[in-house]
């Protein structure tokens, strides 16, 4: 009888092991980056025909990591609540759930690093689980799993892998960090395929497939966006060879309740009116009379953006289109008619943002730009624009203004202060190489340290090359830049360039000395003051590195000596040496041996013409 009670026991004991009960954790991806949603899936599992009574279970993971957005069942609901980083899921009685997939958590990624999501499996002095558990009847036995998470920072890399048309050759040769390319296609041509491969899996590209085309020019855009939302623009001007003959000009437009006036040459007008405006009358006139016109008349506008085309041909079958938008304010607020301020802007097809009064940007352009491509629509249809600055841009820092003058004299400026890339330089993706044929340019708006490769490092030096290391905002406008070149280190460089203080301005580096540093001083200095840039060691001692540097446009430049640490002031950190103390302090030595050799010869001098004078006054007169 004990030995077959002994064997029901054991049998009991191993039940749950023959089940192969299991709680685990999976999860959609266990590599995202920051930013995104990663969903993680609880399961219950032990056996094909068992069902689960009742269930308690403890999910924990790290708040630091991870922010729980979403609960979703996937089966009858239970119970759960959250506290501090903790889960807890009941089901208690009621109808049986079918083991399996219970519910999902929806987790935000909130920075970069190794994370955990684990069920809870404490247990207590008799080695129950006492965290998590499940049931069918008698609670079963459990094992319990986790899931960890490797989240990393989103890629920056917006550079393209190859842009083409399909059976064209392009103009000039496809170059990753050229932007800008011209085609010219015969008239018969009325449509063809812009291909592109991307440079970084996790780009996304627009603008790519079949193109329909128009006579004359067609602009067709390319834009590739990195996993981190920064984007860059790719332009093929094409070219459609028109063949058809006569004149397709006009010699006037007119449309009422707008300041639209006629521009030769000009196709494509915009303009706002006030919500109170539901209409406007569009009227032109062709200057050849033979010509035929349509698209002109009464029309009615939405609120918003509102776009009309008219068309001219010609006898000979030659076409010109010309857009009118009209933009039919959406507030009440925004019907007044004097305003000095601006609707919206776009740089280069890109919309930046006027939000809370903003009248200055920072942006940056390739070296391939003369000039940059601005649409600006004013609040007020009375006011008018004045762009000054937007021609033969230089490498380097250039000040664009765009000045909205109303009729009672109401001005408001704005600001563009735009960077462009050194001439003869070339962007890099990446701090790992050792191909360079140039100056070269590394793009990034991340702030933290960046590893700098010895291969590169090598080829700089080897080369006299110069790494133009730029910290950018979403425009690409230049936060501060770092031109590398001089004292590199023989192994891999982990570069960092960091604000340590505001107040005063300090920041913390490593950069060896003789390097330079452009810096934008986020408008804390008006431009023309003259700050001091001091260092200090790391005993705390204070040199000034210079007295006399100027802010422009918001940026200061100056070499770096070597030190940790600079700070940038108006102030007096140390006392300060005049002119002829510097000289004292630099030729001193020099100084006190001349006057001992000064006092020894004179000396020398004194003795000799009083032993002279002795010996002529003993001498007998004879």
């Amino acid at each position: 009888m004990k030995k077959y009670l002994m064997i029901l026991i054991l049998l009991i004991i191993a039940f749950p092991c023959f089940t192969k009960a299991a709680t685990e954790l999976g999860a959609s991806t266990q590599n995202p980056v920051v930013g995104s949603s990663v969903y993680v899936q609880l399961d219950a599992n032990y056996g094909e025909n068992y069902q689960i009574s009742s269930m308690h279970v403890v999910i924990s993971y790290d708040t630091s990591y991870l922010k729980l957005e979403e609960v979703i069942w996937l089966q009858n609901r239970g119970t759960y609540k959250t506290s501090n980083g903790k889960i807890t899921v009941d089901k208690d009685g009621g109808s049986y759930w079918d083991t399996g997939a219970i519910m999902q958590f929806k987790f935000k990624v909130l920075k970069a690093g190794l994370s955990t999501v684990s069920v809870d499996a404490k247990r207590d002095s008799n080695n129950a689980i006492i965290d998590s558990y499940y049931s069918n009847g008698n609670p079963i036995g459990q094992s319990f799993g986790k899931v960890s998470i490797s989240a990393s920072e989103p890629s920056s890399s917006s550079i393209i892998g190859s842009l083409y048309v399909e059976g064209y050759n392009i103009q000039p040769t496809f170059s990753r960090t050229t932007y800008s390319y011209t085609l010219t296609v015969p008239a018969h041509v009325t449509s063809v395929e812009i291909k592109a491969r991307k440079g970084d899996n996790n780009q996304t590209i627009t603008g790519t497939g079949e193109k329909k085309l128009q006579y004359g020019a067609n602009r067709t855009r390319v834009v590739v966006t990195a996993q981190d939302g920064s984007s860059r623009t790719y332009e093929i001007m094409i070219y459609r060879t028109d063949d058809r003959t006569g004149d397709t000009s006009l010699k006037s437009i007119n449309v009422s309740n707008t300041n639209i006036k006629y521009e030769e040459g000009k196709t494509t007008y915009e303009t706002t009116v006030s919500r109170s405006i539901d209409s406007v009358l569009i009227t032109a006139r062709t200057t050849d009379a033979n010509a035929t016109l349509s698209g002109t008349g009464k029309k009615n506008l939405a609120l918003g953006k509102n776009t009309f085309t008219l068309t001219v041909t010609s006898s000979g079958g030659k076409e010109t289109t010309y857009t009118i938008v009209i933009n039919r304010s959406t507030e009440e607020l925004q019907t007044i008619t004097n305003s000095s301020k601006l609707l919206s802007l776009k740089v280069n097809n890109l919309v930046l943002d006027l939000a809370n009064n903003r009248t200055k940007w920072l942006y940056g352009i390739g070296n391939e730009y003369d000039k940059l491509n601005i649409e600006a629509i004013t609040e007020s249809s009375t006011a008018t624009i004045d762009i000054k600055g937007n021609e033969n841009l230089k490498p380097g820092l250039n000040k664009i203004t765009i000045t909205v003058t109303e009729t009672n004299e109401e001005v408001t400026e704005y600001t563009l202060i735009v960077y462009k890339n050194p001439n003869n330089t070339t962007i890099i993706d990446n701090l790992n190489t050792s191909n360079i044929n140039s100056d070269v340019i590394y793009l990034t708006s991340n702030t933290s340290k960046a590893t700098i490769s010895k291969n590169l490092l090598t080829s700089l030096k080897n080369n006299n090359y110069t790494l133009y290391y730029n910290v950018v905002n979403i425009y690409n406008g230049l936060l501060y830049q770092i031109a590398l070149n001089k004292n590199l280190p023989d192994t891999n460089f982990d570069l960092f360039f960091t604000k340590s203080a505001d107040n005063p301005l300090s920041y913390q580096t490593n950069i060896p000395a003789g390097n330079e540093i452009l810096l934008y001083l986020d408008e804390l200095f008006v431009d023309n003051q003259v700050v001091k840039i001091y260092t200090y060691n790391e005993m705390g001692k204070y040199t000034l590195l210079t007295a006399g540097v100027t802010v422009k446009d918001g940026y200061i430049s100056f070499v770096t000596n070597g030190e940790q640490n600079y700070v940038i002031t108006t102030s007096t950190l140390i006392e300060e040496q005049g002119p002829f103390d510097k000289i004292v302090n630099k030729y001193g030595t020099y100084i006190i041996g001349g006057i001992i050799i000064l006092v020894l010869i004179f000396a020398i001098f004194y003795i000799y013409n009083k032993k002279k004078k002795t010996k002529e006054g003993n001498e007998p007169l004879y």
